[in-house]
């Protein structure tokens, strides 16, 4: 009854320490497996990704010698409608057509994100695809269908091209070993939760000491030999 008290009260982190250290080879075991998972998925099973992107310059009204603030304004807030747009039927239609792609598209183009480039007028055109030429391709043609189509829809403002369709080459999903951290720290987590719950779920006797901490009488110790031969 002692002993279900104190196991109510708190919970004895030297108790804890000594699972962990008990069951290490365990935990280090399913930690290297996690993250060998890890990587063998981001490296050999997950389709990599590329981006290539452009940036716009959104006008609102008609030039003049000067540009006032509200006109900055105004040009800023056009951003999203233009964003909408560009990422409408209207102008990936054509782009499809363009670059002959009816039958690859949905399965090489995985996301297409308009911005605005720190609040500013100017939105930065993202492509995301399985391929970087198809990525760069794809941003190019936005760039050269979109002008007209805002100027047609919108009927007013105008959007010119400041820094043409670009890509690194380089693929920017998934990333390695940040998916192999993240299986290592899930595995390390998991591992030790485990070895937690079933150290505060055993109820045994395990030694003299269990009996001293829940405050029972010791009648008596039988001593353990091994004998040879």
């Amino acid at each position: 009854m002692n002993q279900n008290r104190r196991e109510s009260n708190y919970i004895d982190m030297a108790e804890v320490f000594g699972a962990l250290l008990q069951r290490k080879g365990l935990i280090i075991l399913v930690t290297i497996l996690f993250g060998i998972v890890g990587f063998l998925y981001s490296a050999f099973l997950a389709t990599p990704l590329y981006n290539a992107s452009a940036m716009m310059i959104v006008n609102s009204g008609e030039r003049n010698d000067y540009v006032t603030q509200d006109q900055l304004n105004s040009a800023a807030t056009l951003v999203e409608t233009y964003s909408v747009i560009i990422t409408s039927d209207t102008v990936m239609d054509d782009v499809v057509d363009n670059l002959g792609m009816e039958d690859t598209y949905d399965s090489t183009v995985r996301n297409i994100s308009v911005a605005a480039v720190n609040d500013t007028q100017i939105m930065k055109i993202t492509v995301t695809a399985t391929d970087p030429q198809i990525a760069l391709d794809v941003c190019e043609e936005i760039t050269n269908i979109a002008p007209e189509v805002i100027v047609k829809t919108v009927k007013a403002g105008s959007v010119e091209l400041v820094s043409k369709a670009d890509t690194s080459w380089k693929q920017v999903s998934p990333n390695v070993k940040r998916i192999t951290a993240v299986a290592l720290a899930l595995g390390l987590l998991l591992s030790a939760a485990f070895v937690i719950i079933v150290s505060m779920l055993n109820n045994k006797v395990q030694g003299e000491g269990d009996l001293k901490q829940a405050d029972l009488p010791i009648l008596g110790v039988i001593p353990y030999y091994e004998l040879e031969g």
